[in-house]
């Protein structure tokens, strides 16, 4: 089997059984304060490629909407980003799990797709030239020049990064329409603002997710209840 249907054989099994198990699993989770987002959160090239889905509740809402923030921008982390928010000590802490059941073919999409990239031969290539530099002659650069160089290569390694896990991450797209046509009232208890948020654990691309996953009206409706401050796409 070539690459490119190897590929495709494994996105179409993890888009299949993810649909078919998510509602399973939230509702293994026995979640009692109604939901006002389904996460699904897909991984970049780290050492753990599996996705994870976590319910973020109206008690965990209505802690972070009664806390004061110095910056304004700090609550809609708190809302849309409380996977990365290790100081998150509020009511309703998000509810967290692992998608295991496709733990097997997810390991082997990112390696196909990791290779087309050739991700990790880059690394080994950046390492080897970083080792060859400490040993060499260098030239005296200043401190600012180096931190522009490196905002520039880290630039350079997401958008690298994004690119690659297209047909992944347009796969996970997929899998959160799909679980739209659920009737998640039946699983669990579900706000009136309940969206289904499919999106990159780290957070870089919320953005991008965000305007993939959430209708336009939802999102109008979301900035006017103050939980988004601008259009995604817009900050």
């Amino acid at each position: 089997m070539t690459n490119d249907k190897q590929l495709k054989a494994l996105l179409d099994t993890i888009e299949r059984n993810l649909t078919d198990w998510i509602p399973i699993g939230v509702k293994e989770l026995g979640v009692k304060s109604p939901a006002y987002c389904l996460f699904l959160w897909y991984q970049d090239f780290s050492d753990d490629f599996t996705p994870h889905y976590g319910i973020a509740t109206q008690e965990l809402l209505d802690a972070i909407n009664s806390t004061h923030f110095v910056d304004p921008f700090d609550k809609f982390e708190m809302i849309w980003r409380p996977q990365q928010c290790a100081d998150l000590d509020a009511p309703g802490r998000l509810v967290l799990d692992e998608c295991d059941i496709v733990e097997t073919e997810v390991e082997a999409c990112y390696e196909i797709l990791a290779k087309r990239a050739e991700i990790f031969e880059e690394d080994s290539e950046n390492e080897d030239e970083i080792q060859e530099d400490e040993l060499g002659d260098e030239e005296d650069l200043d401190e600012e020049e180096l931190d522009e160089e490196e905002l520039d290569e880290d630039e350079e390694a997401i958008e690298k990064e994004f690119q690659a896990l297209a047909p992944f991450r347009e796969m996970m797209h997929r899998v959160g329409k799909n679980l739209q046509q659920v009737d998640w009232a039946k699983i669990m208890p579900i706000s009136d603002n309940f969206i289904i948020l499919v999106g990159d654990y780290v957070g870089y691309w919320l953005a991008e997710d965000f305007e993939e996953c959430v209708s336009r009206p939802k999102i109008d409706s979301l900035i006017a209840q103050g939980l988004l401050m601008v259009p995604p796409e817009d900050e």
